[in-house]
């Protein structure tokens, strides 16, 4: 292994509180999140993409709706939530060789067709085997995929450089073809990606930086001067241009949204309306049917004329009209959509709080809710430096809040979706509900919390919990099979200790509890 990889691999093993094993069991490690927070800039957990010692697959996972499936009552939860199914594969190979050999090329396309066959032949461990029940399950609802097919990507990875070999060329055709034949995928979207050590270290560093685009913005106008702001525009932007904005170099979407606690409604009143706007291509009036979209950035790096390069940005309003505009992207004509947009750049925390507050106030959430929710996780952030030492965690209020963030350990990372988990599973009694599909969680609990007055610390104890508890499994301490009942052992752990029924989360005596 060169240099360069191998002190990349260090770092990571560092950054995520790992303990090493072996070299290829690291890689493998390193390897699989390293390309699966490239295709899918969402939370996941490391282990739940390892496949253990599975025979040609070191790393596999599905991705529905934009969201990691880890079990088939997640898969139930989505069917029963969304209306229609948007299936992503993405499988990893592993090698810390400096060769790209055909054989062992071969042998991986070979162990993902047998996946997908009815009755595969070679064995499965048990993770896998979850997978493949996962894979059955969507399968018999193929009629929920209306956009298409599943997309299938196999990538394969090694610390040697890859030349454009002919024979493996050749090796890889054949294979990934008789893959196509399954007729299983889009066939445009089955795709064989070898990855050199050059390609793995990109990606890795990549995971660190902070999310930066640029755009043509044709019409806008510059606001007068305003305190505290950079600068602002205001106009329209055409979907074309947008879509550089909300999705990532592999076209998928990004998580740039501030109510990334709700995220996307699926097909609620308004989106369906929206939705029916677009299919029934009136496009020439959506910008007057639309209320807009408000991106607070921190940075523009540049401009050129009418192109904007803009860094570490949110969408603070319109997570719902992005959403069904990315879902009718394929639409004849969407591209030359004109959609309002605010821009504002600024790196005061409580402007852009005022603005997330101002542009929301609109929408189905009160805004008294949206203040106390705004102050609520800025004072629980602050609850959360005042921690030093082992104990001290980092709480996420905006994505990618700590990605440039020097000393800042990942592990450490507590976003605002792992805190409603932590949160619901030991303080609300709802374990269950924390390991499944997320959407419905959050359904389910949002009215019980981040209350302006609650108390702070069952909160950060929360999180502190899942921390251990996780840390304890990656020293070998905690057996890796009691990972998936984390949630649960949380819950029993507060049990534990305190039998009792825990007081009102703003009550004084919560603190003694």
């Amino acid at each position: 292994m060169d240099r360069i990889t191998k002190n990349l691999l260090e770092d990571f093993l560092k950054q995520f509180e790992i303990k090493s094993e072996s070299e290829y069991i690291d890689f493998e490690k390193f390897c699989n999140y390293s390309v699966i927070k490239n295709e899918f800039n969402n939370e996941f957990e490391i282990e739940d993409i390892s496949t253990g010692e599975n025979q040609g697959i070191d790393g596999l996972a599905i991705i529905v709706n934009n969201q990691f499936v880890g079990t088939t009552q997640e898969v139930e939860d989505l069917i029963k939530e969304a209306r229609i199914l948007e299936v992503n594969f993405v499988f990893i190979q592993s090698k810390t060789s400096a060769k790209f050999e055909g054989s062992e090329i071969g042998n991986f396309i070979f162990s993902v067709k047998d996946f997908f066959s009815e009755k595969p032949r070679l064995k499965m461990t048990s993770k896998v085997k979850e997978k493949f029940d996962i894979t059955q399950r969507l399968f018999k609802n193929f009629s929920l995929m209306t956009k298409g097919n599943p997309s299938c990507k196999l990538h394969y990875v090694t610390t040697g450089k890859w030349s454009d070999d002919q024979n493996l060329k050749a090796v890889i055709d054949t294979n990934i073809n008789e893959l196509k034949d399954l007729k299983l995928f889009n066939e445009d979207e089955v795709i064989f990606i070898p990855c050199d050590a050059q390609k793995i270290q990109k990606l890795y560093r990549k995971t660190s930086e902070e999310v930066t685009t640029e755009f043509s913005f044709d019409e806008m106008v510059t606001l007068p001067r305003i305190s505290d702001i950079e600068e602002a525009y205001l106009g329209v932007i055409k979907f074309e241009e947008y879509k550089k904005i909300i999705t990532d170099e592999n076209g998928n979407i990004q998580n740039i949204f501030y109510d990334n606690v709700r995220d996307y409604l699926g097909e609620n009143l308004v989106n369906q309306k929206m939705d029916e706007t677009l299919k029934n291509k009136k496009f020439d009036i959506f910008a007057i049917l639309n209320n807009g979209i408000t991106i607070v950035a921190d940075k523009k790096n540049s401009s050129k004329g009418k192109l904007f390069s803009i860094s570490n940005y949110q969408v603070v309003n319109g997570c719902q009209t992005s959403h069904t505009l990315f879902n009718n992207k394929d639409l004849d004509g969407m591209n030359e959509i004109t959609i309002p947009v605010k821009l504002i750049i600024t790196q005061n925390e409580d402007i852009k709080s005022s603005i997330t507050i101002a542009t929301n106030s609109q929408t189905a959430i009160k805004e008294e809710q949206l203040v106390a929710f705004s102050d609520f996780q800025k004072n629980l952030e602050q609850y959360y430096k005042s921690f030093k030492d082992d104990n001290k965690l980092f709480y996420e209020r905006r994505t990618g809040q700590y990605n440039t963030e020097q000393g800042v350990t990942k592990t450490k990372i507590v976003t605002i979706k792992n805190q409603i988990k932590t949160f619901a599973s030991m303080f609300l009694d709802v374990p269950h509900l924390a390991s499944g599909y997320y959407g419905k969680l959050y359904k389910d609990v949002k009215e019980q919390i981040f209350k302006k007055d609650h108390k702070h610390n069952p909160y950060y104890l929360s999180s502190l919990g899942i921390y251990k508890f996780e840390k304890f499994t990656r020293a070998g301490s905690i057996d890796r099979k009691y990972n998936k009942a984390r949630y649960h052992i949380l819950m029993l752990f507060r049990m534990a200790n305190q039998p009792n029924k825990p007081p009102e989360f703003n009550s004084r005596s919560m603190e003694d509890y």
